[in-house]
C-alpha cells in the first residue's frame, strides 16, 4: 500500500522507518546534523516551501512534509505499519 505524504507524493508504506511530529520535537544537535547530513548528500527531499510539520524517515530518504503526523497515522492504519503512541525517555 503506497501513502500520500504532501506535494503529490506517494510512497509503499513499507519504506517507513519512522514519523515524528516538528512541532513536538525540540530541535537537538544531533537532529540538525542528521538533517544537514541528508541534504549533503542529497537525501532529503522538501515536500512544502513553508515550514515542514513532519519529518519522514525511511531506510534511504528523508521527507519534511507539510502533512501532520495524525493524517499520516490515519493513512497509515490498515497497512501492517507497527504505529507506536508517542514515548518518554527518562534518563535515571
Amino acid at each position: 500500500m503506497y501513502i500520500h505524504i504532501g506535494a503529490d507524493v506517494s510512497i509503499p508504506a513499507h519504506w517507513i522507518i519512522g514519523i515524528f511530529d516538528l512541532e513536538q520535537v525540540t530541535p537537538s544537535s544531533d537532529t540538525v546534523a542528521l538533517l544537514a547530513k541528508a541534504e549533503e548528500t542529497d537525501k532529503l527531499d522538501w515536500m512544502t516551501e513553508d515550514v515542514p510539520r513532519t519529518l519522514i524517515i525511511t531506510s534511504d530518504r528523508y521527507f519534511l512534509s507539510p502533512v501532520s503526523t495524525a493524517t499520516l497515522r490515519a493513512r497509515c492504519s490498515g497497512t501492517g505499519l507497527a504505529l507506536k503512541g508517542l514515548y518518554e525517555y527518562r534518563t535515571e
